[in-house]
């Protein structure tokens, strides 16, 4: 079903890709073991017509083996078979993977209201390698805006702020660029009274956005490209982190994220245009507040509560507003 498309197997709405090729190797080996792999979970779409909520890396190992797409690794039981694709395998065992890998798999009905979703993956959650909250946020909120964070987490300077090179990073199979995005949309959008709580807020708004107009998303791409791109003219390279000594740490700060990204959002364009011309005051601006320790702490510890939140912003807004 996955090779036909009856099964949607994509991306944009599972996890993104965590197994290698010793983890699947290590499935094949359960077929022909005929040891019982865990269900997959499906979400109808329309009649004849699913999507993997839970499960795509068994259903893709399957599928990618089947059609020469790796070579197994060394296995605990099957050493003769080590390195050799599925063409490669003695007609049996060829036989014996086209007919034993059958998973249970449990489908949750188009009906089902958006609760019931989230209800399952929380669940899910408690056994096996559990999903994060933006890898359950990807599924339950499928629409035009999850579409949106996913397009603009693949912005190049956001990814290589990140360190992801490729999509074997860790930070991309957690999908951290993805709530980086999100994370700057809600702050922009509230900030001022912003509670603190990020999960709550962000589930807020991508369930307050669930219908949200082409328009919107029109707006919402220019506003998240302005500001990130005016954070690269003006901080480049060290655009989300902070001082170290002469020189600057290699690593991002969210809490550094959600102050430069709001700050310039709140900027008009001849402000961004002085802070470019004036880069290095802009720099030692940036090193100059690193001197306040409650500046300091707001970006370092307890970042998450609502007074560090707005602590941190207000200072970089006094920052950007005095160029």
């Amino acid at each position: 079903m996955a090779q036909t498309g009856a099964i949607d197997v994509s991306p944009q709405f599972q996890r993104r890709e965590r197994w290698d090729v010793r983890r699947q190797s290590a499935l094949i080996e359960s077929f022909l073991l005929n040891v019982p792999v865990p269900p997959v979970y499906l979400s109808e779409d329309d009649y004849g017509s699913y999507s993997v909520i839970d499960g795509k890396q068994r259903i893709t190992a399957i599928r990618d083996f089947m059609t020469d797409g790796f070579p197994l690794s060394p296995l605990d039981r099957f050493h003769e078979i080590s390195g050799l694709r599925f063409s490669e395998l003695p007609s049996q065992l060829q036989n014996s993977l086209t007919v034993r890998p059958y998973i249970r798999a449990i489908t949750i009905l188009r009906q089902s209201d958006r609760s019931t979703k989230y209800e399952v993956f929380h669940r899910l959650n408690s056994g096996g390698e559990p999903l994060n909250a933006q890898e359950i946020r990807n599924v339950i909120y499928r629409g035009a805006l999850n579409d949106l964070i996913m397009e603009l987490s693949e912005a190049s300077f956001l990814r290589r702020q990140l360190k992801i090179r490729d999509n074997k990073s860790s930070a991309y199979n957690l999908m951290a660029d993805a709530e980086f995005v999100l994370r700057y949309f809600v702050l922009a959008e509230e900030w001022q009274s912003f509670s603190g709580d990020y999960r709550h807020s962000m589930d807020a708004f991508m369930e307050r956005n669930a219908g949200i107009k082409k328009s919107q998303i029109s707006a919402l791409r220019a506003q998240f490209n302005r500001a990130l791109e005016s954070c690269e003219a003006v901080w480049g390279e060290y655009a989300f982190k902070r001082p170290d000594g002469q020189g600057w740490r290699d690593q991002v700060l969210a809490g550094m994220f959600d102050a430069q990204m709001v700050a310039v959002t709140l900027a008009d364009d001849q402000r961004i245009t002085s802070m470019i011309s004036r880069k290095d005051e802009v720099l030692q601006g940036t090193r100059d507040l690193f001197t306040d320790p409650q500046f300091d702490n707001s970006v370092r510890v307890s970042t998450n509560t609502a007074s560090r939140v707005h602590y941190r912003i207000d200072k970089v807004w006094d920052l950007v507003s005095s160029f």
